[in-house]
């Protein structure tokens, strides 16, 4: 039964490169931080006043965006980014996608890298400028070129998508060298395109088991539920690693803990083979594996 199951249909072209933007715009959009009450009060530095702007009811972004101005001038990276954001987003102003680009550009030649990759996912997909490949190239580069790891993920994530889409078939080489600089600078989502790498064969990438199975187990032991129901999946079938169905099962229990569906999927189908010893022993190594993990 357990041979039924199969690793579910993968992302097609441009898939990953969605889930590195998902993933960077929610760090960077979740809103800007909220200062004192009272600006005129505040004796702090223009940003720690254009905050306290921002967090009236009802804000007074003109004030804001003065106070940013100011900070910007000095030569603030953080403010030049949230002038960016205020224009995109049309705080007290009309929505102005090239204005933030001009912003959002001060501030990565500034060193905020994480801004140079939002940039490169702006032009890569014209998200209020229009498209420019060549534009986008040279945001991640910039950010990749100063070591960036979040930078690294993000440009490997597209070389791959190019190579899914028979763009560049052998790019996926040079993404490979980006994602394994950014794994041992300690960034575990590029363990996730390695897997895939190798699992799948993208573009000119060989298939290889045994170090599909190596960074599927990094990701799993990340407590990445997705991974962990990759590595279930090995293991039952002796995929890159020996076959051990109890270990499988620890690993689909896990996964499918926290919604993953080949994890249930397995979960069911190995407890349907497994002896209740088996059972209890599987579930016994999950919860240490959790307990573990706090």
């Amino acid at each position: 039964m357990c041979n039924a199951v199969t690793f579910g249909t993968r992302d097609r072209a441009g898939l990953p490169a969605l889930l590195l933007l998902a993933l960077f715009l929610g760090a960077f959009l979740a809103g800007p931080l909220a200062a004192a009450s009272d600006p005129e009060a505040e004796s702090g530095t223009p940003e720690a006043r254009a905050h306290a702007y921002m967090a009236q009811d009802p804000p007074d972004w003109a004030a804001a965006r003065e106070a940013f101005a100011e900070a910007a001038e000095a030569g603030s990276p953080t403010a030049m980014s949230h002038l960016g954001w205020i224009h995109e987003e049309g705080h007290g102003v009309q929505p102005d996608g090239e204005r933030a680009a001009e912003w959002y550009g001060r501030a990565a030649r500034a060193g905020a890298h994480d801004v140079a990759v939002k940039l490169g996912w702006m032009y890569l997909g014209g998200q209020g400028v229009e498209r420019d490949r060549e534009q986008a190239e040279y945001w991640f580069g910039r950010a990749v070129d100063a070591g960036h790891g979040p930078a690294r993920i993000a440009w490997a994530s597209v070389l791959i998508a190019d190579a899914q889409g028979g763009r560049n078939p052998e790019a996926v080489f040079e993404a490979r060298e980006l994602l394994e600089a950014a794994l041992e600078d300690g960034f575990v989502l590029a363990s996730y395109f390695l897997a895939r790498l190798f699992i799948e064969g993208i573009g000119a990438h060989p298939v290889e088991d045994g170090m599909a199975a190596h960074y599927t187990r990094i990701g799993a032991d990340s407590g990445d539920p997705r991974m962990q129901g990759w590595l279930a999946l090995m293991l039952t079938e002796g995929r890159g690693v020996e076959a051990d169905r109890v270990q499988a099962s620890k690993w689909a229990n896990l996964a499918a803990a926290n919604g993953d569906r080949l994890g249930e999927q397995l979960r069911v189908a190995l407890e349907e083979e497994l002896t209740p010893e088996e059972i209890r022993e599987a579930r016994e190594r999950a919860v240490d594996w959790a307990l573990g993990q706090r």
